[in-house]
């Protein structure tokens, strides 16, 4: 998953996309990507799931 796919998930639920990051984790099953965690650096952490590919 690249960095401008992560930056258009935090638009698509409400994010900028200048916010802060200190990390993020992709989360995977049966090696579909199915969300994002990301770490904020104010200590946030939010969950964006990611729609299946041809929904």
């Amino acid at each position: 998953m690249k960095l401008s796919e992560i930056r258009a998930l935090l638009r698509d639920n409400g994010y900028t996309t200048t916010s802060q990051l200190d990390r993020f984790d992709v989360k995977r099953a049966a090696g579909a990507v199915i969300g994002v965690d990301v770490m904020f650096t104010d200590g946030t952490v939010a969950y964006l799931p990611v729609e299946p590919e041809g929904a």
